[in-house]
């Protein structure tokens, strides 16, 4: 059985170098290639196909609890939308994705 890794890194009680990597590299192993640090979604390039990316998936992120579902690009992605339309508490408001490529 696979260890259940935090899908959060922002809850961990060490956050430091180690603990991070260790983290995220046993996501990665699992095949789980996106990782929350609060609202920072951190993806790691598997290189090969992963089933993550099919309608199903992407019609179950829609309007979804942040907890209900491990992350996901298809997460920030639909509350990015729904803020932008005023459906969460704040009201409707401006939102901005950035994407960072790290080699």
């Amino acid at each position: 059985m696979e260890e259940k890794l935090p899908e959060d890194l922002a809850n961990l009680s060490e956050l430091d170098e180690k603990s991070l990597l260790e983290v995220l590299t046993g996501r990665f192993t699992q095949n789980l290639i996106y990782t929350y640090i609060g609202d920072i979604l951190v993806a790691i390039n598997p290189f090969k196909y992963l089933p993550i990316y099919e309608k199903e998936v992407s019609e179950r992120y829609k309007c979804h609890e942040k907890k209900s579902l491990p992350p996901h690009i298809f997460a920030v992605a639909d509350r990015a939308y729904q803020s932008m339309l005023g459906r969460l508490a704040t009201g409707p408001k401006n939102q901005c994705i950035v994407i960072r490529f790290v080699l």
